[in-house]
């Protein structure tokens, strides 16, 4: 008999070293006892010669309960892997029932009666498959996308009735015409369809089943910092509100609606590197570039406004914590196809700037960038969801209701927005993560800095945003020396120009490529052909004095062109741009939300304060150049009445006399023996003085002479500024 059992089976599934073992905490103790002495006779009847009537006499088990036994754990499952031990589990069912016949008279016991009904109609279980998976092999044929199981057993029963089942035979004869059949028989087999059952479902089910616990998750073998990271644009489900002046002077809050929030994150430390908030309707690639310069250039805390808002202790990013992390760039990176995203300035960035390669995965696929999804959803959750103006996760959330109100009536606004989010940020770097064994991201990043392990950072040449991320372009130099045109470039509707390249005719014709840093146009930098540097060119006009971005600028010039507003040529185009903006915000949300990009980006390079600054300046030089003009008039009238007396032949013959223009001299030669320091203040006013009241200086040299001094000097103003 036992040769006859383990003939069936190969030698390697009888070796019951290699069976599985069973866990028995949970048997109680006569399970326990039973299973024990079914398992020590298997043993003896597997692995020893012993007679059975030995085996019984040991385990107490008769001779047909150990051959029964023997057979169930010499049986295989459905995954064709052996019983083993699981063969003796109490009340364990290791083949289905069969059932042999239907009675069709008053039945009591239905067991099998559906299995054997699809083993006599075999048509009825390919009807089943069929019609529920979709997978009917007749074309153009219209049906449900995913079929219900009361409209399946429907048509279950109406097939039935086609093959020729008789009212009085199964399932006619049961009460519920064995829809509980039907509904237990497709979800047991669905584990042979599970591709199919996730089609049912929807693609987000087919992309978690693609891509979720069906290999090694890649990331676990990320180790070191900035390796890896993950970038992805999320909005955020909160409503901000707008401040701001209309021309007469009217204040208005407004609302913000749509706010991006887009970071970068480290997938060996869980550290977020750098972020970026854009408040436009849809993010586009230069907000993308700026996301990536936060994350490349050390970060510095703000200047919080909001009463009690703080970082925390040891909060920051790893670009302000640890000098090797200062201007460091990736090895990889891995977003998703968003239309920002695929533009050839952003991988021209990545791939030759950054040098890294880019992971896009396959479309639609957020589980691809679990830990930046994860991030999101941490910061909604913990932060952003919180807030009185919070739109909640979906429109059935009770959180969100009076989101708008409550965004103008606590001033939840734009500004407040970026300093709540810095925060949040730096502080999640100093919280314990999970997916650090409950380190923080930073105490990740200096461990793992800590073991020597080296971090790629860009060369010390192009650390300035002028060199980080520019756009380079063609221009051709303009210009004409017989008509007398100064050689100049075009870029973007003006004039770039300097005092070098000005009276460089040569380069008159010439290509050159130029450098544009993209978050101040108000100079560039042009190379020649042959790729050395010729110089730095400025702007003309207004636009060389303010700091303006290419967006602004592209957004104020599209304005003007369309006949919205208009600026002269002494107007500054941003304070007309702004407003503009103030004016029409009240009845346009795309303005409103250009309104808010405008005014956070003034705000983040201190443009508002360099202009009072400028302004402060412009009004102390023209003060000193209006007291200057008088004193060159008084001088000029004394001079006449000195040259009026010259003419007098008395005087002539008065070798006595000295002019009023002489007594000036001999003063201030008396002064300047006193006291040099006072005399030398301001050399340039002196040097004008003396020329003034030179006699060898006619009228007209004499304004010559002042128009250059003046120039020289609002020059060297203007270069003083600039720097």
């Amino acid at each position: 008999m036992r040769r006859y059992l383990t003939d069936k089976v190969p030698i390697k599934d009888l070796d019951i070293t290699n069976w599985e073992n069973v866990y028995t905490g949970d048997m109680s103790v006569n399970e326990l006892q039973t299973f024990n002495s079914r398992k020590k006779a298997i043993d003896l009847f597997f692995t020893t010669e012993l007679p059975i009537d030995n085996i019984v006499e040991q385990t107490g088990i008769v001779r047909s309960e150990i051959y029964r036994f023997a057979s169930r754990c010499i049986m295989y499952d459905d995954s064709n892997k052996i019983l083993g031990y699981r063969g003796l589990i109490h009340y364990q069912t290791v083949v289905p029932y069969n059932r042999k016949l239907i009675c069709n008279i008053n039945p009591t016991n239905y067991s099998g009666a559906f299995q054997l009904l699809l083993k006599n109609y075999p048509e009825l279980k390919i009807f089943l498959i069929e019609e529920y998976f979709n997978k009917s092999k007749v074309k153009n044929c219209a049906r449900e996308r995913k079929i219900s199981f009361k409209n399946l057993h429907r048509k279950f029963i109406n097939e039935c009735r086609k093959i020729g089942i008789k009212p009085n035979e199964y399932p006619f004869n049961t009460i519920s015409l064995a829809r509980k059949s039907v509904e237990r028989f497709i979800k047991d087999i669905s584990n042979n369809y599970i591709r199919e059952v996730a089609n049912l479902n929807g693609g987000q089910s087919s992309m978690i089943l693609d891509n979720v616990n069906n290999s090694i998750n890649s990331n676990s073998t990320i180790t070191r910092p900035l390796e890896r990271v993950e970038f992805d644009g999320h909005k955020l489900d909160v409503i901000s509100a707008i401040v701001y002046q209309t021309p007469k002077g009217e204040e208005i809050i407004d609302i913000l609606n749509r706010i991006w929030l887009l970071t970068v994150v480290d997938v060996a430390t869980r550290a977020v590197i750098g972020y970026h908030l854009s408040f436009n309707k849809e993010y586009n690639q230069e907000d993308v570039k700026k996301c990536f310069q936060s994350a490349i250039l050390p970060w510095k805390p703000k200047g919080l406004n909001i009463p009690g808002l703080s970082y925390s202790k040891n909060a920051g990013f790893p670009s302000s914590k640890f000098p090797e992390a200062e201007y460091g760039v990736w090895d990889e990176i891995s977003y998703d196809n968003a239309k920002s995203h695929l533009s050839k300035e952003i991988k021209d960035i990545l791939t030759k700037q950054i040098g890294c390669s880019i992971n896009m995965g396959p479309v639609a696929v957020p589980v691809n960038r679990p830990i930046v999804e994860r991030l999101f959803r941490n910061i909604e959750e913990n932060s952003f969801h919180r807030l009185p103006s919070t739109t909640g996760s979906n429109v059935m959330d009770p959180r969100r209701k009076d989101a708008e109100k409550n965004a103008i009536k606590f001033s939840i606004t734009s500004d407040a927005i970026e300093e709540l989010c810095d925060v949040i940020i730096a502080n999640y770097n100093a919280t314990p993560h999970d997916g650090n064994d409950g380190f923080t991201p930073l105490e990740i990043f200096e461990s793992r800095i800590n073991q020597g392990i080296h971090i790629a950072t860009i060369p010390a040449e192009n650390r300035n945003l002028v060199n980080l991320f520019p756009i380079t372009c063609v221009r051709r130099v303009n210009g004409n020396l017989e008509q007398g045109r100064r050689p100049y470039i075009h870029y973007k509707h003006e004039r770039y120009s300097s005092p070098e390249l000005s009276t460089d005719f040569s380069m008159v014709n010439e290509k050159v490529t130029i450098l544009i840093n993209t978050e101040d146009l108000r100079s560039v930098v042009i190379y020649r052909q042959d790729g050395s540097k010729y110089g730095v060119l400025t702007c003309s006009g207004y636009w060389g004095t303010v700091q303006h971005s290419l967006k602004l600028r592209d957004a104020i010039n599209k304005f003007k062109r369309e006949r919205y507003f208009h600026y002269t040529e002494d107007e500054d185009p941003m304070d007309a741009f702004q407003a503009f903006l103030e004016e029409n915000a009240i009845n346009d949300r795309k303005l409103r939300n250009l309104l808010a990009e405008f005014k956070s980006y003034k705000k983040r390079y201190n443009i508002d304060t360099k202009n009072k600054e400028k302004k402060k300046v412009q009004v102390r030089l023209k003060k000193e150049q209006q007291v200057l003009h008088q004193e060159v008039i008084d001088v000029r009238k004394v001079a006449k009445v000195d040259d009026i007396f010259r003419d007098n032949p008395i005087n002539k013959q008065n070798d006595e006399f000295k002019s009023t223009h002489d007594l000036i001299i001999e003063q201030k030669l008396i002064q300047k023996e006193k006291n040099p320091t006072a005399a030398n203040t301001n050399p340039d006013k002196n040097e004008i003085r003396l020329n003034i009241i030179n006699p060898e200086i006619t009228e007209t040299n004499y304004y010559e002479h002042l128009i250059n001094v003046e120039k020289n000097k609002n020059k060297n103003k203007r270069k003083s500024i600039n720097l």
